[in-house]
């Protein structure tokens, strides 16, 4: 079976071409189709963004694609950022300008909880059906946000790890590895995916 990876972002493409490996499995990348469209994010959550990528993807390509949506989500504050992660200060604010305001409102708030949360979606055209999967890592606001920040990975620097006792963004390459969920919702996703795969 041919799946079409619904990003250029080469990071994720590594992760995906890491993590679902089945001998039934081939991973089609955009470029190998030269395929240059990009869909809208216009979704409420996350599962409605990644389903309306990975659609996008499939109904132009009429290849079964996978396509992903993911953000930051602090209880105190009804789950946002949320959605809008990346946008959700306006267009010209700066990572350092998120994670300010994100302290600024969780000043006084004891519910500290907050999560990285990543949902994948592989949509199949020729059946119009759709496999969601989720993954996430789950932590606490601290007082104050650690100063390394990493540019377009912001909320790792105000994530904290009590089962590591860091921050996310001071874990090492091993740490990392074993709170990866992409590799947990891929992980999910093969198993989903096996109907389809010995069909």
């Amino acid at each position: 079976m041919k799946l079409l990876l619904g990003t250029a972002n080469p990071a994720k493409l590594e992760d995906y071409k890491k993590f679902l490996i089945h001998p039934k499995l081939k991973l089609i990348k955009l470029k190998d189709i030269n395929f240059i469209e990009e869909p809208l994010e216009i979704g409420e959550t996350f599962e409605d963004n990644a389903l309306q990528k990975a659609r996008f993807y499939a109904e132009r390509t009429e290849l079964p694609a996978l396509a992903d949506d993911g953000g930051f989500e602090v209880d105190a504050l009804d789950g946002r950022p949320g959605v809008e992660s990346n946008r959700w200060l306006g267009p010209n604010a700066t990572d350092q300008d998120k994670i300010d305001k994100i302290l600024e409102l969780m000043q006084g708030e004891t519910n500290r909880k907050a999560r990285l949360r990543f949902v994948t979606t592989v949509y199949f055209p020729a059946e119009r059906d759709y496999l969601q999967t989720e993954g996430k890592i789950e932590g606490l606001i601290p007082e104050k946000a650690n100063p390394n920040v990493r540019k377009g990975f912001l909320y790792r620097s105000i994530l904290f790890l009590p089962q590591f006792n860091k921050y996310f963004i001071d874990l090492d390459e091993k740490e990392h590895e074993q709170l990866n969920y992409r590799n947990q919702a891929c992980k999910e996703l093969l198993l989903k995916l096996e109907p389809y795969l010995n069909a």
